[in-house]
């Protein structure tokens, strides 16, 4: 089962529509002349403030290297799994139903984003279906779980 789509997955993986829930802080440094530039952007009105239109920048190029990062988390098609962008929520039941799916076979996890693991997902159940996992983004799991990833990288 391959998934590269960033909206609703059939196995309950969320996709862009919660990221901006999800927000980390970011601290940047800029030359002088930018940050006066932004700031007259601001004091026009065309941003609400500085850190708007440094997200609309962020976005910009993201859409820019969208096939790029898509490219990434897919695999280019090598690996049997999962991938999305955007947050992925595993629950024992999705894992089973995701696993059996997949002939039997171990998958493997790719997430851009956010990866958050049921408790009632076990360690031994997750390396009984999961080959390997890929995680660029935040990791909420339970802790026998989360050591066993961090293992697998």
């Amino acid at each position: 089962m391959r998934y590269n789509d960033s909206k609703q997955h059939p196995y309950g993986w969320q996709g862009d529509g919660f990221m901006s829930n999800e927000m980390e802080k970011l601290t940047i440094n800029l030359g002088v002349v930018e940050l006066a530039q932004i700031d007259v952007l601001v004091e026009q009105g065309i941003y609400s403030n500085r850190t708007d239109l440094i997200r609309t920048a962020v976005r910009k190029q993201l859409e820019l290297h969208e096939e790029r990062i898509k490219q990434v988390v897919s695999g280019a098609g090598s690996k049997k799994g999962i991938w999305t962008i955007g947050i992925s929520y595993i629950s024992k039941a999705i894992l089973e139903e995701v696993f059996e799916d997949n002939g039997g076979e171990k998958i493997t996890i790719n997430v851009i984003g956010m990866l958050k693991i049921s408790d009632d997902v076990s360690a031994e159940l997750f390396t009984n279906y999961v080959s390997r996992t890929t995680i660029r983004g935040k990791l909420l799991a339970p802790p026998e779980v989360k050591k066993l990833i961090k293992e697998m990288d």
